[in-house]
């Protein structure tokens, strides 16, 4: 062992354990471990021991080998974490990819550089460490980039995406095989100065190719998160649509017999008269609700209302507008109605329904658009007028 060697297994071990803490750190950053965080600290340690012994052997040095206990480790200290919705490979494998291309790069370059062979490199314990440092503090880099691409992904994996990165799982897995595959022809001693320019220019392409998903990965989930909010906002408002509706109609319809309420007569009396529209407005006053509610009780008082509600429905047009605005007081608005045509079709459904089953008796009054600009005196107008009938049907049935 040379002077240098321990300097170098220092330096060696530290890089290591810094990557491997720094991806203890980010797992629990993440929470993502299991209950058993000394499994993984003991695979980390026994990681650096093995990789450590391979690294400094006097004897042969195995390119491959040295990845392939690489890639154990990483496996061993995935199957020790969890993270949801994901197979074991997915997340280590990354890791193992970049790192085994960036140092397939760095020898290359050391290689080109100083003119000798593959080989020879990697027979020297000094460019062997400080090309594993280096590709150990890349990879240092790369957890520092995953906090922002790893989490996106985790998210589209949870959004039950997975089918639409599918493509980058088999680029992956391929990776590994080609990268497997250099690391033998590395161990076949070529002394050819093409093969570290091939090594540079294929690892580099594969390099760019791993970092252009990561970055399609990133996008992809910003959209996806954007059309997931767009979701939930739609949901949202199509709630409150529901229960917007729900407030409309429980405002603007009364709760006992269907009719519209005061306030939608109101408001529809103010839309017709800002709109200069014809319309006539019926006044009514049921004349034996207090009888019956006195007699038979209010529930067959409410039957009543319902009743003659049920019968006006039936004799006007679906343009025309009912609604109740007292104990026994509905409004009708007639659209496209003068006070002489209200008081012809008032006639007439009067007869009609005074000459049913149930002999619903009322009186009216009626206006119209012509007599008034606003809401309150068209109403007193038709109410006085309701009144005045009122009194003339009863001194006619007290004169009998």
């Amino acid at each position: 062992m040379s002077d240098t060697a321990p300097t170098l297994i220092l330096l060696f071990v530290v890089c290591n354990l810094a990557e491997n803490l720094y991806h203890l750190y980010f797992l629990s950053r993440m929470d993502t471990l299991t209950t058993r965080p000394l499994s993984l600290i003991l695979i980390q340690l026994l990681s650096v021991a093995a990789q450590t012994f391979l690294l400094f052997s006097p004897h042969y040095f195995s390119l491959s080998l040295f990845y392939g206990l690489i890639f154990v480790c990483q496996f061993a200290q995935s199957m020790v974490c969890r993270l949801s919705r994901t197979t074991p490979f997915e997340t280590f494998i990354v890791r193992f990819v970049q790192m085994v291309a960036v140092h397939l790069c760095l020898i290359s370059i050391f290689a080109l550089h100083s003119d000798r062979s593959l080989d020879e490199i990697l027979s020297m314990q000094t460019s062997r460490v400080f090309s594993i440092c280096i590709a150990l503090g890349f990879g240092l880099l790369v957890k520092l980039l995953n906090r922002l691409f790893l989490p996106q992904y985790r998210s589209i994996l949870d959004h039950g995406q997975i089918k639409d990165f599918r493509f980058f799982k088999h680029f992956t897995m391929l990776s590994v095989i080609y990268l497997f595959a250099q690391s033998i022809l590395c161990d076949l001693d070529p002394t050819h100065l093409l093969i570290p320019a091939f090594l540079l220019g294929s690892n580099l392409l594969l390099i760019f190719l791993l970092v252009g998903y990561l970055v399609n990965i990133y996008y992809i989930s910003l959209t996806s998160d954007a059309e997931h909010s767009y979701d939930e906002l739609n949901r949202s408002l199509a709630q409150a649509d529901s229960r917007l509706r729900i407030l409309r109609h429980s405002a603007y319809h009364d709760e006992l017999t269907g009719a519209f309420s005061r306030v939608y007569a109101f408001q529809y009396i103010g839309t017709l008269l800002e709109q200069h529209t014809l319309f006539a407005v019926v006044y009514f006053d049921l004349d034996r609700l207090k009888h019956i509610n006195d007699t038979h009780g209010h529930q067959q008082g409410d039957h009543y209302l319902c009743s003659f509600v049920d019968q006006m429905h039936h004799h006007i047009r679906p343009s025309d507008a009912l609604a109740r605005i007292g104990g026994d007081e509905f409004v009708l608005i007639l659209p496209g109605c003068d006070r002489v045509m209200a008081d012809q079709r008032m006639e007439e459904i009067g007869r009609e329904i005074e000459q049913g089953e149930e002999a619903l008796l009322f009186s009216f009054g009626t206006s119209d658009s012509t007599e008034a600009r606003d809401v309150h005196t068209l109403l007193e107008c038709a109410d006085q007028r309701m009144y005045t009938r009122k009194k003339e049907r009863k001194g006619r049935s007290d004169h009998a």
